[in-house]
């Protein structure tokens, strides 16, 4: 059996537990102290509408182009100014550090839909998980629960090497809180204090709560329903609702087929990969795999 290379640290596993469940509750638990401490109307405005889609498409991006395409897989290289930015747009999703993202991503591509793989919806470190709703519970998000650590030093010995990436890393609480309170920033600058506490929660709070849920039904989801590439050795799935949703991430078999790719087929789905050709064409990003 292949070594998985996952943490006997009770203490390492504990703490990134801990990491998991603040990420995922912070975001809820800020949006209930804002409707019950605010004495403003939080109804969206078109102000408020429009910061929330800007900052939905910006960690949209941190995290399909950033974390996914290249942090973990090296689909292009840029240089180290647009790293950065990408790195700082991923950790505003709030679904941890990159180093730990990274190496968790590449333990699922390693054990894909097989025993060890952290988040498939068929097993589990385990071994197989018999029920699908269990399995669809444990892919979305129980696994971050209760799952073990992906040790870094196996599957991303190139992060923890990257001076930037290990400051982003170190530093992932401030950063968050800033994917946080910058929409209120503008909120006020565009329409006053009423307006910041409408883009707090909906472009801070509700953005990342609801990107949680996207990214998460790739891993769950999109191993249960949609379509194979033929001959695949996984139950990743082809699914438009997410591709559609996602820049091109729910096209989730082809990129198990190709997990180095820069553009998923079909291409006319994959806006992410239209993206990344389009700051080619800028000089932004450079060497398309």
């Amino acid at each position: 059996m292949k070594d998985p290379y996952i943490s006997q640290d009770s203490r390492e596993n504990w703490d990134n537990r801990v990491l998991n469940l603040a990420s995922i509750c912070l975001p809820w638990l800020l949006m209930v102290a804002i409707a019950s401490g605010s004495e403003k109307q939080l109804a969206p405005t078109a102000t408020t509408l429009l910061v929330f889609a800007v900052f939905f498409a910006m960690t949209v991006v941190g995290v399909a182009i950033g974390m996914h395409r290249y942090f973990t897989h090296h689909a292009f290289k840029t240089s180290g100014f647009i790293k950065v930015c990408l790195g700082v747009l991923g950790t505003w999703a709030m679904q941890g550090d990159i180093t730990r993202w990274v190496a968790d991503h590449r333990r699922h591509h390693r054990f894909a839909d097989k025993q060890f793989d952290p988040h498939s919806p068929w097993y589990s470190d385990r071994g197989p998980i018999p029920n699908r709703l269990h399995g669809w519970f444990h892919a979305h998000m129980g696994w971050m629960i209760y799952g073990r650590v992906s040790q870094p030093g196996r599957y991303a010995p190139d992060c923890l090497a990257d001076r930037s990436i290990a400051v982003l890393s170190r530093y992932y609480w401030p950063i968050v809180a800033l994917g946080l309170v910058l929409p209120g920033a503008f909120g006020y600058l565009l329409g006053g204090e009423g307006e910041m506490a409408r883009c707090v929660f909906w472009a801070g709070a509700a953005r990342v709560a609801l990107l949680h849920q996207l990214t998460w039904s790739v891993n769950s989801f999109g191993h249960l329903f949609g379509q194979k590439v033929a001959g695949s050795d996984s139950e990743a799935r082809d699914n438009i609702f997410f591709a559609l949703l996602l820049l091109g991430e729910g096209l989730h078999s082809h990129h198990h087929w190709r997990p180095a790719s820069a553009m998923n087929e079909p291409k006319h789905l994959d806006a992410g990969g239209w993206l990344i050709r389009g700051f080619e064409k800028l000089g932004l990003v450079w060497h398309l795999r």
